[in-house]
């Protein structure tokens, strides 16, 4: 018999195992955990469908309840008097509705005490913001820029009748010139203070009339109330409204002088800038001719 190369004996012959298909890596394996098998039949698009169902008074889908304009706890005096100031008054309802509100909820419901004292603070304000307007005025009178300005312009016509030409002196139109000046420039005070004034005194009047038809409303919806509270509030309303009147005209005074201070402003620039100019070089002419 041939020996065979490398032939080292007999071994035993070992059984074959089964072999194994190579492991496939899944993707975020972190084990060997069992998973429950798919199940059959073609995939799914993504869907909600099959979400569990929430309770109704789950946190996550309650929501708060729609808030009415105003607050639902208002007395219902309040939310009375709204409803009448939106039909009665719809324009300025549209506008201030808010502070409107917060009138209501501090007179409503309807008291004595509370009426007497109303606008208490608003009236002393007012009264306090004509005292500015008034000086404005007398200020404006106590100038005398028309009378300054009409001495200038007769200073720069030529005398006509004899008395005038032996015993009147006329003073220089030049002279005229540094008084001018400061009313010019106190004039343009005038107008920049008296705008700061109206703007205040307008803004106090708008408030103190939304007091008034704070006022109308409940007088309106008041007439249960006793005859003092009635009459208390006829009074108020009565003295709102004159201060109302008052302040408006004092804004129609002040508007009327800020006319004329702007006028004036126009015509004392006028002489300074044009009139005035031309007198010296005609003066100057002349003198040239006579030499």
């Amino acid at each position: 018999m041939t020996p065979k190369a490398f032939d080292f004996g007999a071994e035993p012959e070992s059984t074959p195992e089964p072999v194994q298909p190579p492991a496939v890596p899944r993707a975020f394996d972190f084990g060997d955990a069992a998973t429950p098998a798919a199940p059959a039949g073609p995939p799914k698009a993504l869907s909600f469908d099959d979400l569990p169902p929430v309770s109704a008074s789950s946190n996550l889908t309650a929501k708060a309840p729609a808030r009415a304009l105003f607050e639902s706890e208002d007395h219902p005096a309040v939310r009375d008097a709204l409803a009448l100031a939106r039909t009665e008054h719809p324009q300025v309802f549209a506008q201030e509705q808010g502070r409107l509100a917060a009138l209501f909820r501090r007179i409503l419901p309807v008291r004595l005490a509370l009426v007497t004292q109303w606008a208490e603070a608003p009236l002393h304000e007012q009264a306090a913001l004509l005292q500015p307007i008034t000086v404005l005025v007398t200020k404006f009178s106590e100038m005398g820029v028309p009378a300054l300005l009409d001495a200038a312009l007769e200073s720069t016509r030529t005398p006509t009748g004899i008395f005038d030409k032996l015993f009147r002196r006329p003073t220089p139109p030049t002279e005229y010139k540094p008084a001018l000046l400061a009313s010019r420039a106190q004039l343009v005070q005038l107008m920049a203070d008296s705008e700061v004034a109206l703007r205040k005194l307008e803004e106090s009047a708008n408030d103190l009339n939304l007091h008034g038809l704070v006022l109308a409303v409940v007088s309106t919806l008041a007439s249960g109330a006793s005859d003092v509270t009635r009459d208390a509030l006829l009074q108020r309303r009565t003295l709102i409204g004159q201060a109302v009147r008052q302040a408006g005209l004092s804004m129609l005074q002040m508007e009327q002088v800020r006319q004329q201070a702007a006028d004036l402003i126009g015509q004392v620039s006028s002489f300074l800038t044009v009139t005035l100019p031309a007198l010296e070089m005609a003066q100057a002419q002349g003198g040239n001719e006579r030499a």
